[in-house]
């Protein structure tokens, strides 16, 4: 697994929080690296994932790309999430997209 960027471990608790709502289970910061399939395999299937990135673009003001954005790997834990929201706001700011 690669490196998460220190300002992607900001979003994480938020994150975290948000999606222990919409999977119905409590997540803890030691399970960040941790597939969210393993952890709620119930839950976390393709529509699951779904559901997750329309949480994601409505509380973080993200756009996600169901191609470009590969959500096997983007959405696979917090980590690669959180590592993902980081960089679309840091993009989004960039280009000055956000307010």
């Amino acid at each position: 697994m690669t490196a998460i960027p220190a300002e992607a471990a900001t979003l994480r608790d938020p994150l975290r929080a948000a999606l222990a709502a919409l999977l119905d289970h409590p997540l803890t910061a030691a399970e960040d690296e941790v597939s969210l399939a393993e952890i709620v395999p119930e839950r976390y299937d393709s529509l699951g994932v779904l559901d997750a990135v329309g949480l994601v673009e409505k509380d973080f003001g993200v756009t996600i790309d169901l191609v470009v954005d590969d959500l096997r790997s983007s959405f696979f834990s917090v980590a690669t999430i959180a590592a993902l929201v980081e960089r679309k706001q840091r993009d989004a700011a960039v280009l000055g997209l956000l307010a």
